[in-house]
Parts: structure tokens; sequence; C-alpha cells
């Protein structure tokens, strides 16, 4: 405990522990609201209701990736490195938003081609037009920028009226299970919102410098971000795609009872990721710097503080599942409570994936591994999944999440406890 007391208050000192706090300050509120929204939702839509939105998402979950295209780990580590030459910042943020807007033309245009082509999808046309919208609060809204420059305090003021907004108009809005497409609408856009609220409070959501961005140099960087573009869609293979198969072989309502596990699963795992946002930034300087080892003690602190605390959290939900379940979605999610239990441990292993990859391999150098690792696991997800869904739907599901992310992690450490054998030598 002494340690752990040591590490806790070593981390509480200067900007990383002032962003974190309040990133941390937001997802109270987050949860807060969610806590009172998504019971009024879930029993306002039905399973099958909520399991159509679901099923939009994780369609469009695949266009978000390609949207991001790597640039949320790229573009935040360059502007991290650069934030004290305010030119160098503008020219970073110019030429990933152009890149940005021009796969973002690319992905709608994909999603509407999909939704034409396929009947099943064109019966809901208006759900997945109104899921779109992440899309374009993804591109309007700069996470990337914000946490390179370690602002996170601002992104949070954002997020916690977007939350405000949105919680305030599903409660106004959606009465009945005809209101699904309301609740699509809001459900899809927090990030459009957040941005919205930065112009309106007065402040900017770009550099104060303008930069003109080449053609050549947009595509230089969306080469650049590529290796992390084909680690994100590989790992959309074992994370959007069970969403997805799940509703193509049982329907909506399996949707929507897998849709309630995962909510629960997210909003524990969120509990992580602000700190690890926080630490991103700084754990790039310190790994770019020339005391390798500060790196690596960073790391240190933060496992033995977040580490223990999502286990104790996934214990907590593996032995409450059953009034977690009724609590958010009541009497008609019931058949949920397993998926839940299964997944219980998921938001430790997710958080442990993004410490390993996130704060060490993108900064270790490794980043180019990481397509490999997870096309490899979501490859191994896809064969599993479809016999797994078949004979134990939603709860097939959800083993085959904790499968993937177990292989993940396991693949991770290989590659990183090699790295520094390999570097000890030298």
């Amino acid at each position: 405990m002494k340690k752990i007391a040591a590490r806790l208050s070593g981390l509480l000192k200067g900007k990383i522990a002032s962003n974190a706090l309040s990133l941390y300050a937001v997802q109270g509120i987050n949860n807060l609201l969610s806590l009172l929204v998504m019971p009024f939702l879930l029993r306002a839509l039905s399973p099958q209701g909520y399991g159509s939105i679901v099923f939009a998402q994780s369609l469009i979950g695949f266009a978000e990736v390609l949207t991001d295209f790597g640039f949320n780990f790229t573009a935040a580590r360059e502007i991290s490195i650069s934030r004290d030459n305010p030119k160098e910042v503008a020219r970073i943020y110019w030429i990933t938003t152009a890149a940005k807007l021009f796969l973002l033309c690319v992905s709608v245009g994909l999603i509407f081609l999909v939704v034409f082509l396929v009947p099943r999808f064109r019966e809901d046309w208006p759900v997945f037009a109104a899921s779109t919208l992440i899309l374009l609060g993804n591109v309007a809204f700069p996470k990337w920028y914000y946490q390179g420059l370690e602002r996170l305090k601002e992104m949070a003021l954002a997020q916690v009226i977007a939350k405000c907004v949105g919680t305030a108009s599903i409660l106004l809005l959606v009465k009945s299970p005809d209101d699904v497409l309301i609740a699509a609408v809001v459900l899809s856009s927090p990030m459009l919102i957040g941005a919205i609220s930065v112009v309106v409070t007065g402040r900017s959501l770009a550099p104060d410098l303008f930069y003109r961005p080449r053609i050549s140099e947009v595509v230089l960087a969306i080469k650049e971000s590529s290796h992390l573009f084909v680690a994100s869609i590989s790992t959309v293979l074992y994370l959007n795609t069970n969403s997805f198969v799940l509703g193509l072989v049982c329907g909506e309502k399996a949707v929507g009872l897998y849709g309630v596990g995962m909510r629960i699963v997210g909003t524990i795992q969120a509990l992580a990721t602000p700190f690890i946002q926080a630490v991103f930034p700084r754990a790039s300087q310190l790994f770019a710097g020339q005391a390798d080892d500060a790196g690596w003690q960073l790391v240190k602190r933060v496992s033995w503080i977040v580490f223990p605390a999502m286990s104790l959290v996934s214990l907590v939900v593996l032995l409450m599942a059953p009034q977690l379940v009724s609590l958010l979605g009541g009497k008609n999610y019931a058949e949920a409570v397993m998926s839940v239990r299964i997944m219980s441990i998921v938001p430790l292993l997710i958080t442990i994936d993004k410490v390993l990859s996130e704060i060490i391999m993108v900064n270790i150098g490794l980043s180019r591994l990481l397509p490999k690792i997870y096309f490899f696991i979501g490859v191994i997800n896809l064969a599993l999944l479809w016999p797994l869904v078949r004979a134990l739907e939603v709860n097939g599901a959800a083993i085959s999440l904790v499968m993937a992310e177990l292989v993940v992690i396991g693949l991770m450490l290989f590659s990183i406890k090699s790295w520094r054998s390999s570097e000890l030598k030298r």
C-alpha cells in the first residue's frame, strides 16, 4: 500500500494530475447523467428499438475508424512534441484536418452505398443516416489537438455541455419505440454538440495561425498514419463486428441485449480512459527524450494505480450483474445478465490493452506491429464468432470478445519484451 500511495503521490503533481482530475470530473458527470437517462431510454425504446441503433452504429464504427485513420495517436503525438512551435502546430493541425475531411467524404459515401445495396439496411436507412452524425462530430471536434496540447480541461467542459444537452433531449423527446430516429440523432451527436458549444462559448477549435496544406502533404500524412489505421480497423474486427454479426444472425433484440452489456462494460472501462488520455502526451515527451527510463518509470506508476483499481471494478460487475442490468434496462433485458458476467473482465483487459498499445508501443516505435497483432486477432475472432453466436447467441459474442482481448494482451506483452531484450543487448 505504501508503494501505491507513493506512486499516486508522484502522479498527483503537475499538469498530468490537473488534466486527469478534470477528465474524471467529466467522467463522473457523464456517468451520473447516463444513470439518469439510460434506464429511461432503454425502457422507452424496447430491446428491438435500442438494438436497431446499436446495429446501425456498429456499421458506422467501421467508417469512424476510416475517418480517424490513426490521427488520434500520430497527430496528438506530433503536436505534443512540437507544442512550443506555433507554426509547426498549425501545420500539423491543418494537414490533419484536411486529411480527415477527405476521409469523412469517403466514409459517408461508402456508408450510403452499403445501405442502398443491402435491402435489410434500406428499411432502416433513416437510423443509419442519423448515425453518420458520429462521423461529422468526429471531424468537427479535434480531441487529438486538445490532447496533444494537454488542454484537456477545455475538452472536458465541452463534453459536459454536450452530455447535458443530450440528456435533456432524450428525456424530453423520446417517449416510445416510435421515437427511435430521434434517439439515434441524439445518441450520435455528442461530439458535434461539443464542437458547437466550444464555438458558442467563444473558444477556438483551431490554432490562431492558418496553414494551407498541400495535397502532397495530406497524402503523406495519410500514408504515415496508415499502419495505425490498419491496427484500428483490425480492432473493429472484434469490437464492432460482434454487434454487427449478432444483428445479422440473431436480429435487433439480441443486439439490444448485447448492447446493454457493452454499455455497462463501456461505462466501467471509461473510468480509466481520462487517466490514460492525460498520461499519453507526457509519456510521448518522456519516451522521445534522452532519458529512456523516465518513460518506463511513468508506465510503472500508472500501472500500479490503474490496474488494481480496474480489477476491483471488474469484480464488482461480476458479482452485481443482475442488479446492474435490472437498474439499467429492467425486466425486458434480464437475458443480458450472463453476457454481462462474461464481459465483466473486459474493462480490465481493455485498460491493459490501452496502456500497452497507446502508452508504450506507440511511443517506443512499435506502432507498426499493432496492425499485425490486431489483424491476426480480428481474423481469429471472425472465425470463432459465427459458430459461437449461432450456438450461444449473445453469450457467444461476449465469449468471443473476452478471448480476443486476452490474446491481444499476450501478443503485445511478447512484442514489448522482445523489443526490450534486443535494446538491452545493444
